[in-house]
């Protein structure tokens, strides 16, 4: 198996074919050796017309030069199954609804999406007609079939579904109709399908949702699965809001059986937010119906663009203890240009960040975390997903606060639990359910405590902190092979007890119990002045909020700089416009083609306003790049202050920047120093001495060991930083606070990228 990290690749721009293989060996030597190819907006090539076939061949010869696999998405954007809008073209091949309640009982008809810049089109493809799905697989699959089946199975390895759902055109007193449905709903339970709606029948909404989830199974997912299997591919992807058991219901039917007929069915976590409340509700999902393939999860998109490879190491962790071993990293765009129709969130996988070459170590740690999808683990306690609760409210709004709650609190506990479905028994552990009132029944007891059914079960905590405490924010899996691990989440920094045994845990830690840090180690702290040289311009944005299009750009001296500004943006320096026709080679490369770069111009001490207009969250309209230290500071008018940069550094200081910073110094290594060791940074860093690579990291513990030769002499530390591109955009959080525009409200970035650390010689 390749490594199990699939970036999501935005094809965007037009990318000509030498471009295509330098960004894919630019992904393969830092360790991505899968791709999924993503038609997204921003793409300029016609979809599924002869420039974007092209473009595909280009990508399957380039993959099979570099001995990579590739991954198709099924449609352009999402939700899948319209061709990017020839399906829906079709009048027919539109998803209806029928009403259910109020004056308009019976009356069928068709949802339209005003707002269509996203999805493309105004309608929703109908996934319950087998004609409009046949439609849409003559559309996608077989026109790759035909052109590139002889790659399928090998280079190519499967297909890509997102988000394909029946409840998109439903109000809350409508549910998915299709031609048939009265047909089918008289034969699951024998009574009429129109008299049963009239009279209000209390199984009515419960038999309707299980017929419409059958045929929604049968008619898309287990079509498009047999294709898949017929010619040699994965059927891959998953579905919509798979976090919540109702809306889950009202979107897809019964998810745990629909998503158990994906060849590989995954899981969509867009915040990677471990303390929302329906994270543990989420992959519980994907653990029941991981199958023969395994499970697949789309991690990151909502970024932020500055997490940490600490978090991202702890997510693919938590995954993989849920029985995931394939992780789709959203999303990796070929240009920035993207961000141009969806601004509000920003996730990059790609050369653009300047840490990207940790990229390699979290390969590393991805391919060690697959290995514990594949180990199996006992349930303390099995909880029945409640479908048919969730069915028989669809029309409703049913709050599945108890349910999330109950397994927020086992979790906690360090209580294992596994989802069942409403058809299955198990004797090896109690299982608990919901009542039609909300409340649980355990071992045939309604009680309203979930602390009451954790006491029963009664599991003794494997970790704990100092006191013997229980401590929140920690996440433990227990292994039937007596394999162990323990992430934490969101609980402090510091050092806990696991069965006794005192560990250290950092900010989102993952132990295994192998290659832990030595608490009781002798260190001695290196006070020795380093060097530091920056080894790129610093890029910091003008921020232009809600309308506003005046910035102000303060300086403590003056200070040279250029202005980068986007394609089709007019900016001006007081009232004079900023030429800018010069390549911009300070920029990343998805970024190149965007923006163009002024002459070096000198800004005055004080305040010079910069105007300019249709400024992005992550694409901005304004860049100041050169030799100076960066803050904004939030206000109507937002401002940028430069100052010249910092030139010396000692052990424990800290400042923001951007890039790559270097630190030198000549440092004397005691005869017994076993390892160098840094603190206080979560950044990607290497260590050098004379020259000799001692190690990189890209998470605590940073150690690197010393080599006997080097030990007793006087070495050359050079130690290098990177940091991701989110300090060029400012504070985006204060973006996302301030602005009045948002449709998704990201994780934002922090802010602010600290370069530094606490150094220490491990004696």
């Amino acid at each position: 198996m390749n490594n199990p990290l699939i970036t999501m690749t935005a094809v965007t721009g037009k990318p000509t074919k030498q471009e295509i293989f330098d960004y894919l060996q630019t992904l393969r030597d830092n360790g991505i050796e899968q791709v999924l190819l993503y038609p997204r907006s921003g793409c300029m090539l016609a979809y599924l017309e002869e420039e974007w076939f092209q473009a595909i061949t280009d990508f399957v010869d380039a993959a099979a030069k570099l001995q990579m696999h590739l991954w198709l998405y099924d449609d352009f954007n999402w939700p899948s199954g319209d061709a990017q809008g020839r399906v829906t073209a079709i009048e027919k091949f539109r998803l209806k609804a029928i009403k259910t309640k109020g004056t308009e009982m019976g009356s069928i008809g068709q949802k339209s999406l005003h707002n269509s810049s996203l999805f493309g089109e105004k309608f929703f493809p109908d996934l319950l007609s087998e004609e409009a799905v046949d439609y849409f697989l003559q559309c996608t699959h077989e026109q790759y079939y035909a052109r590139f089946g002889r790659y399928f199975g090998n280079v190519i390895r499967g297909i890509y579904t997102d988000e394909p759902s029946v409840g998109y055109c439903c109000d809350e007193d409508a549910i998915p109709y299709y031609d048939g449905i009265e047909a089918d709903y008289g034969a699951l339970c024998g009574r009429d399908f129109t008299e049963d709606m009239r009279a209000d029948h209390a199984d009515f909404y419960e038999s309707a949702i299980t017929v419409i989830s059958q045929r929604f199974r049968r008619c898309f997912i287990e079509k498009l699965s047999g294709w898949c299997r017929t010619h040699g591919l994965i059927m891959t992807g998953h579905l919509l809001h798979e976090d919540t058991p109702f809306i889950a219901t009202k979107h897809n039917g019964d998810l745990l059986k629909n998503l158990s007929s994906f060849m590989l069915p995954g899981i969509d976590e867009l915040p990677s937010d471990f303390a929302c409340e329906s994270e543990m509700a989420l992959f519980g999902t994907a653990e029941h119906v991981s199958g023969e393939n395994g499970a697949m999860a789309e991690l990151f998109s909502l970024g932020p663009c500055d997490m940490t490879y600490a978090k991202r190491r702890c997510m693919l962790y938590l995954a993989a203890c849920h029985k995931i071993d394939h992780y789709f990293l959203a999303v990796s765009h070929m240009d920035m240009r993207g961000n141009l129709h969806i601004t509000d969130f920003f996730s990059n996988f790609m050369s653009d960040q300047p840490d990207f070459a940790g990229m390699r170590l979290l390969a590393a740690e991805a391919a060690t975390a697959a290995a514990y999808a594949r180990k199996d683990y006992a349930a303390d306690v099995y909880i029945r997903y409640p479908f048919s609760l969730c069915a028989r409210h669809i029309t409703g709004n049913l709050d599945m606060g108890r349910l999330t709650d109950l397994i927020n609190r086992l979790t906690e506990r360090q209580i294992q639990w596994k989802y069942i479905r409403e058809d299955e028994t198990r004797e090896d552990a109690p299982i608990v359910a919901l009542t039609e009132d909300l409340h649980y029944l355990f071992d045939g007891r309604v009680t309203t405590s979930a602390e009451e059914i954790c006491d029963a079960i009664g599991v003794r905590p494997t970790i704990t902190d100092t006191s013997g405490d229980l401590p929140r924010g920690l996440f433990v899996r227990r292994f039937a092979d007596g394999n162990l691990v323990v992430l934490n989440l969101f609980a402090p920094a510091g050092t806990y007890l696991v069965n006794g045994q005192r560990i250290n845990l950092e900010t989102h830690g993952v132990f295994t119990g192998e290659g832990q840090e030595d608490a009781a180690c002798k260190r001695a702290e290196i006070r020795t002045p380093f060097a530091i040289r920056y080894r790129n311009p610093n890029m910091i944005r003008t921020m232009y909020l809600n309308a506003c299009e005046t910035a102000e750009v303060s300086c403590e001296t003056e200070t040279a700089v250029t202005l980068a500004v986007r394609d089709g943006v007019r900016a001006y320096m007081g009232d004079a416009p900023i030429c800018c026709h010069q390549s911009g080679n300070a920029l990343s490369v998805g970024m190149r083609r965007l923006y163009g770069v002024s002459r070096l111009l000198s800004l005055p001490a004080g305040v010079t306003v910069i105007r300019a207009e249709k400024d992005l969250k992550y694409l901005p309209s304004v860049l100041v790049i050169g030799d100076f230290a960066a803050e904004t500071e939030e206000g109507e008018v937002c401002s940028v202050r430069l100052r010249p940069r910092k030139r010396t550094f000692v052990s424990g200081e800290r400042f923001s920047d951007y890039g790559a910073v270097e630190f030198t110094a000549d440092v004397t290594l005691p005869r017994d120093t076993r390892a160098i060791e840094l603190r206080g940074t979560n950044l990607y860093t290497c260590l050098y001495a004379d020259d000799v690579l001692l190690g990189e990291g890209i998470a605590p513990p940073y150690l690197y060991p010393v080599r006997e030769e080097l030990q007793g002499r006087t070495v050359r530390l050079r130690i290098l930083q990177y940091s991701s591109m989110a300090p060029m955009f400012g504070n985006v959080s204060y973006w996302g606070q301030a602005t009045k525009t948002s449709q998704w409200r990201a994780t934002p970035s922090t802010g602010k990228t600290l370069f530094g650390f606490e150094i220490n010689y491990i004696l």
